[in-house]
């Protein structure tokens, strides 16, 4: 690669769900990680069920390993968090979850948050969980102006979003056009909204790509899972030449789950290991 730089790799803690803070986060360290996603999901740091005080906590749990956040995702699929939802008061609990997440991402000197843009009823038109989305972000992206954070927002199913292609993201941002709400790649995604890393590119536009989730996939469609980099079946090289040709300086945050929940570290450090193979 001529300007991707192995800076821009960022281990996270997606596929450590299911173990503790402390062995994540050493774990992490073991494998050289210095910049990591962080995912806020139980037992490791939930929004909702943490304040100030744990926020202080994690954060020298970090310094004291070298380690910075340079991204904020909170548990948005498997908990109800839906910023376009028809009910009004599971939208009003939605926003004061994000709310807090761009608090607590300034409180951990972290500049990107990644926010799933809601959803609404199948059967219902698909318009007014469209508007119920602008809203909101509208409202979310004054508030991460003031807080001097930027929200990224990615595409996938109906059923998790109004977002429903790249093409929607460039959308949404229009509609909002604020310098604070930026778009971001997800290879899994591209999959599952049938995208290609060049239509992404041009749909969502150069310089309004701030954030990348980065795993393999199966291009069969076997299976949705984030796979290992090398170990699906997606030209992930391709992808990468790709971002390197219109010299991409964000973050590839290595994003993977299940089928790792039992052996994380083994299947980050394969990752890392692949990843760092080629962004010297």
């Amino acid at each position: 690669m001529k300007h991707l730089k192995s800076s821009q790799i960022a281990l996270s803690n997606f596929p450590y769900y299911k173990y503790s803070l402390d062995y994540t986060l050493n774990s992490l360290e073991k494998l050289g990680a210095e910049s990591i996603e962080l995912y806020a999901c139980d037992p490791h740091f939930h929004i909702d069920d943490c304040g100030p005080a744990q926020v202080k906590i994690l954060k020298k749990k970090l310094k004291d390993r070298g380690m910075k956040v340079i991204c904020v995702t909170p548990e948005q699929v498997k908990y109800p968090i839906n910023i376009a939802s028809v009910n009004p008061e599971c939208r009003r609990r939605s926003m004061e979850t994000y709310t807090k997440v761009i608090q607590y991402a300034s409180e951990l000197d972290c500049q990107t948050v990644q926010f799933f843009a809601g959803w609404g009823p199948l059967d219902q038109p698909y318009e007014e969980a469209w508007s119920r989305s602008v809203d909101s972000l509208g409202f979310l992206a004054d508030l991460a102006e003031g807080y001097g954070i930027t929200i990224t927002i990615e595409a996938a199913d109906r059923t998790l979003t109004v977002l429903t292609g790249t093409d929607k993201i460039r959308k949404m941002i229009e509609a909002i056009h604020s310098k604070n709400l930026r778009g971001m790649i997800d290879t899994v995604c591209l999959l599952a909204c049938d995208e290609t890393i060049e239509q992404a590119i041009n749909n969502i536009g150069e310089n309004n790509i701030k954030h990348f989730h980065f795993s393999d996939v199966m291009m069969d469609k076997s299976t949705l899972d984030h796979i290992i980099p090398g170990q699906g079946t997606m030209n992930l090289d391709y992808v990468l030449e790709k971002m390197d040709g219109i010299r991409y300086d964000g973050y590839f945050s290595i994003e993977l789950m299940s089928p790792y929940e039992k052996q994380p570290e083994e299947a980050m450090k394969k990752a890392a290991v692949w990843m760092r193979e080629r962004l010297l």
